[in-house]
């Protein structure tokens, strides 16, 4: 007979289950079908994450921790010039966003109906916000900021092409490459943003 699932693995089983349903089915995920999909009761599920919303949240945080997000998010960090910084930055949404796309889009339309979802979001936002404003400071010192912005407008600016948003207008409706989004994404922040004389 075998032993009883530790809490810790019965919440990566329904937290991995719940990932690859909202993979296949989007939107329309519930708490019986991963419940399903992990092979454990409704109730199960209720008592690790208390509601869809829950487990929503939760999700997004599993897939941060799951070393794909650190990793790409290291580049910003470790890059040794604010240019190399921000085509950084690019990568992080070229590689990552496509793996985080179909829970980020559960919580994108979930946060105008769903108050934890709209905390959850706005969490995660000012987040990269904060990255992002790091880097234009970076710029910033390094005198490579075009002197017509400051760093809280420029950092809105990078925020805003590098939304998801602009990346599922161009990416999942208009069907670019990664390849594509990485090289002209990073063609438009360089021409945005950085004085061409001092690069």
């Amino acid at each position: 007979m075998s032993t009883p699932a530790s809490p810790k693995s019965t919440r990566e089983a329904i937290l991995d289950a719940a990932v690859r349903l909202v993979r296949e089915r989007g939107l329309g995920v519930t708490l019986e079908g991963v419940a399903d999909e992990a092979g454990l009761s409704r109730q199960s599920v209720y008592v690790h994450f208390g509601s869809r919303t829950g487990l929503l949240i939760a999700m997004v945080q599993h897939m941060d921790e799951s070393g794909m997000l650190h990793g790409v998010l290291q580049r910003v960090f470790d890059a040794p010039t604010a240019l190399d910084a921000l085509d950084a930055v690019v990568t992080v949404h070229a590689e990552y966003h496509p793996i985080a796309y179909p829970v980020a889009r559960v919580l994108m339309a979930g946060r105008h109906d769903d108050q934890a979802m709209k905390a959850a979001w706005e969490e995660r936002m000012a987040s990269r916000r904060n990255l992002y404003h790091g880097v234009v400071e970076w710029l910033d010192r390094e005198k490579l900021l075009l002197p017509q912005w400051d760093v809280e407008t420029a950092t809105d600016i990078l925020w805003g092409l590098t939304s998801w948003q602009l990346w599922e207008a161009l990416v999942v409706d208009r069907g670019w490459s990664k390849d594509d989004y990485r090289r002209h994404l990073r063609t438009v922040l360089r021409r945005t943003l950085v004085d061409r004389r001092e690069a």
